[in-house]
């Protein structure tokens, strides 16, 4: 049996007047296709997937039924679901990589002198390549002026500088523009490790309870 109602309390008053002296079940109420209110004792099967309420004879819900997800909603679950799950794995990760970078830390200096000197002994390692590769232009450069001098003096003479002198020349400009381009790349890597200890130092202190030694 199924009744259909813009208003419950009247529907809960024909039912009770239709069922004297039986007891009262609950009363599910769902939404048609032409978007009106029903209410009965079973749900239409054309409507089962819809939201639907329960409600006992004082008309108050007590149950909500909510509506089946389509397809897509799922789909959408289930990757959001997916995506938190890989957030937390790589957060969990990321905790274990930072705990046993701290292990690291205080297993391989006991003071943060120490951090220090070995933060000075790795710059200085570069500055002292950057020192030899400027020595190496420097001569490079006196080498290359010096081809340069003798081309000028062959041209003033009338005579072309040979194939060799300018091929000796442009070997040298390529050694100084590598050598160039040597220096940068250890001046980059000089910023990222004194970067790098900057972290490690504040770390340190952090790990230390914040007591410089």
């Amino acid at each position: 049996m199924r009744f259909r109602s813009l208003r419950l309390p009247a529907l809960l008053v024909t039912l009770s007047l239709a069922l004297p002296g039986t007891t009262f079940a609950a009363i599910k109420c769902w939404t048609n296709k032409e978007g009106v209110r029903e209410c009965g004792n079973v749900v239409p099967p054309e409507y089962s997937q819809q939201e639907t309420r329960t409600v006992n004879p004082r008309g108050i819900t007590v149950e909500v039924q909510e509506r089946a997800k389509t397809a897509e909603e799922q789909q959408q679950e289930r990757q959001a679901k997916e995506a938190e799950q890989a957030r937390l794995a790589e957060e969990t990760k990321r905790k274990q990589d930072q705990a046993a970078y701290d292990r690291m830390l205080l297993s391989t200096f006991t003071t943060e002198q120490e951090l220090l000197a070995s933060r000075d002994r790795a710059t200085g390692a570069i500055d002292a390549t950057i020192e030899i590769t400027g020595v190496t232009i420097n001569a490079l450069d006196r080498k290359l002026e010096e081809l340069k001098k003798r081309a000028a003096g062959l041209e003033r003479a009338g005579t072309p500088p040979p194939a060799e002198l300018k091929e000796d020349m442009s070997s040298l400009e390529k050694q100084i523009s590598d050598k160039k381009n040597h220096i940068a790349v250890k001046q980059e890597e000089k910023a990222q490790l004194l970067r790098k200890y900057d972290t490690d130092l504040q770390r340190y202190r952090e790990l230390k309870g914040g007591k410089s030694q």
